[in-house]
Formats: C-alpha cells, sequence, structure tokens
C-alpha cells in the first residue's frame, strides 16, 4: 500500500498535473479550448487538496464496505458545476469527460512513477465518481433554474413592449394619430423591447445566475465611462451629465465590463426616476480606490430593500414599480463586477433628494492580463 507515497508526489507536483491537465482538455473537451486556463482550472485545486489529504489519511486496509462508508470529499464539486454552467458552450457530458480526463492523468503519473496502488486507484476513481457526479448535478440544476424563472418573465416582460407596438402600427394605419406620434411611442416600446432582450443577452452570460468571464487589462476606465454617458443621452429623453472629480482612473480593470456597469446603473435611474428627471454620473477616488455613481430624483429605495434589489432577477417590491420593464438583472450585474474588482455596491436613497447607486472598484484588484469566472451565490 503505497497510498502516503502517492499523497507527497500530488502534492509535490500539483502544477505540473494542472498544466498537464489543461492540455489534455484543451485538446479533447471544445468548450474548455475556448475558455481561458485561469477558469478552467479555477476549482481544480481544491479537489486535489482533498484527494491528497484523503490519500495522507488513509489507514488501511479496509474492506469494501469500508470504502463506500469512507468521506470522498466533493465539497466544491458544486462549485465547480455552477461555475461551468456559467461558460458558454459547455455541456454536461463535457463537465464529465473533464474528470474523466483529470482521472486519466493521475492514473498515468503515478504508474510512470511506480508508486500507484490498488488502494489509491480505488479512491481516486471514488474520488473522481463523486466529485462528476456532484458537478454534474449541480451543472444541470443550475440551467434548469435559470429557464424556470426566465419562462414567465420573457412571456409577460417582452410581450408587452411588443403588443403596444402593434396597437401603434395599428392605429397609425387607421389614421387616428398623426405620424409623429405613433413614431415617438414606436420608438419608445422598441427601445423598452431592446433593453429586454440586452437583459437576455446578460443572463445567457450568467446563464446558471452563477458567474461570469471577467478579463483584465491596464486602461482608464474614464473614457467608457463617458462613452457610457453620452451613448445613454442618445437614447434617453433625460439630461445625462457627468461630474467627474479626479483626472484619470487608471489601474486593471475589465474596462468593458465596468462600461455595462455603468449603463445598467444609468438604465436603472432612468426607469425608476423622475420622467425626464436628470441623470448625473459621477466618479470619485483615490490612488487605490475609485467610486461611480449614478443619481436620479423622484425615486425612493426602502432601507430593507437596498441590499435585496442587487439579487439574481430581484423585482421591486413597490406596487408602483412592479410594471418597470427589465428583469432584474441590471443590479445583479453591477453587483458582480464591484466583486470581481474586489469592491461593493450599494445604494443611498432620500425622499426628497432622489437616489444615487454607488460601485466602487480596486484600481489594481487583479494581475495584468488574466481572467477569471466570478461566481456569486
Amino acid at each position: 500500500m503505497k497510498t502516503k507515497e502517492c499523497s507527497a508526489y500530488l502534492k509535490a507536483n500539483k502544477e505540473a498535473i494542472f498544466s498537464e491537465w489543461e492540455k489534455i482538455a484543451n485538446e479533447k473537451v471544445h468548450a474548455a479550448s475556448q475558455t481561458p486556463d485561469l477558469v478552467v482550472r479555477n476549482y481544480l485545486p481544491y479537489f486535489m487538496d482533498n484527494l491528497i489529504n484523503t490519500l495522507h489519511n488513509y489507514e488501511g486496509p479496509q474492506s469494501e464496505q469500508e470504502f463506500v462508508g469512507m468521506n470522498f470529499n466533493a465539497k466544491y464539486s458544486h462549485e465547480h458545476g455552477r461555475s461551468r454552467a456559467s461558460v458558454n458552450r459547455y455541456d454536461l457530458r463535457q463537465v464529465i469527460h473533464e474528470y474523466s480526463l483529470l482521472r486519466q492523468v493521475l492514473r498515468n503519473r503515478l504508474l510512470e512513477n511506480n508508486i500507484l496502488c490498488f488502494t489509491s486507484l480505488e479512491i481516486i476513481d471514488r474520488f473522481v465518481e463523486a466529485s462528476s457526479k456532484e458537478a454534474g448535478q449541480h451543472f444541470m440544476d443550475s440551467i434548469q433554474e435559470v429557464q424556470d424563472k426566465l419562462t414567465g418573465i420573457i412571456a409577460h416582460d417582452l410581450r408587452n413592449p411588443i403588443s403596444v407596438s402593434l396597437s401603434y402600427i395599428e392605429v397609425g394605419e387607421l389614421g387616428l394619430l398623426p405620424p409623429e406620434s405613433v413614431y415617438s411611442a414606436l420608438k419608445r416600446s422598441l427601445n423598452r423591447s431592446l433593453f429586454l432582450i440586452q437583459d437576455l443577452l446578460d443572463t445567457a452570460q450568467v446563464k446558471a445566475g452563477s458567474g461570469m468571464t471577467f478579463r483584465f487589462e491596464c486602461t482608464d476606465i474614464i473614457k467608457q465611462v463617458r462613452t457610457a454617458v453620452r451613448d445613454a443621452g442618445e437614447i434617453y429623453e433625460n439630461p445625462i451629465s457627468f461630474n467627474g472629480r479626479i483626472k484619470n482612473a487608471e489601474g486593471i480593470y475589465d474596462h468593458t465590463a465596468v462600461q455595462r456597469a455603468v449603463e445598467n446603473l444609468i438604465s436603472n435611474a432612468i426607469k425608476y426616476g423622475k420622467v425626464k428627471g436628470p441623470i448625473t454620473v459621477g466618479m470619485r477616488g483615490n490612488k487605490e480606490r475609485v467610486v461611480l455613481s449614478v443619481h436620479n430624483e423622484g425615486s425612493f429605495v426602502e432601507k430593507e430593500q437596498q441590499e435585496l434589489i442587487f439579487n439574481y432577477l430581484a423585482r421591486d417590491a413597490d406596487k408602483a414599480n412592479r410594471q418597470k420593464v427589465g428583469w432584474g438583472l441590471g443590479l445583479y450585474l453591477v453587483k458582480m463586477v464591484a466583486k470581481a474588482h474586489k469592491g461593493k455596491a450599494w445604494v443611498e436613497s432620500d425622499k426628497e433628494k432622489g437616489t444615487t447607486f454607488f460601485i466602487e472598484l480596486s484600481r489594481f484588484s487583479q494581475d495584468e492580463n488574466t481572467s477569471f469566472s466570478q461566481m456569486m451565490w
């Protein structure tokens, strides 16, 4: 029995094993070849640590029945499954295939070093079986969860602006309204449809309500914030201004995600604020952090709702706001962007002054030219 030798070897060669497994996975698992390596291996270290500890602590010999009673710790496998559900192109077959390939690498490595024994082989097999089962189950649960939530939401929310558009077309055909009134109403309804479709695309990215992929590079995000403000000014009737209190916001960010977060905050401010009321986008910070803010007038968020509204597919509890378009994804994504940059998102609201949403970002939260899948639970 060489379980302790196997444990010591795996511990000493973890990085080489990860690299060999990544190479094989990129060749044989299509989704892995399309995903950044840091995302591919995100929960593999936990699997290896648990396997190493089990091999090291094994006292044996044990009977088949005693093997059945052992705890093959699949603690992080459910998160591995949920993370795979948040990455495009993965399916259940590929999730299980990844574990199968890992078992192959582990076996071959130990066999080549003449330390693979029947007991170690049995422990590895049972570890892989338990982990792949757990990961696969949570992969499917995650997919089913978001599908169930979206089926009813899409049917209700997306149908409404399309129905309004059709109604105005009929009114225009009958000559009951002047063309400029019909076109204005059509533009508003179609814009609402586009916002919902963008939310749907965001949902595809965070497919299981679990995460999205971030890619970090050195940039000054003032450019992205100004672009978001400019684009919103061309779409909405509200006056939108930018109030920057810092000269630069250079750092390491996922600049696309930051711009999307600002766009979501502006959209949210317009949706729930005073009709055609002013929107102010602000930026302040220091050498370590940047704080973005979006303020509107005429809306108020109750204290007990201020944290809940950042949850996945959250809906405003206020009856007056339930008819507003949106699937509760925008603020969830803002929260994800903040967490990925080791920051936070929050809201401050006053019945007289209005509501301000904030997102704080660390300028150097990650290394340059890296990527990962950010999880939320």
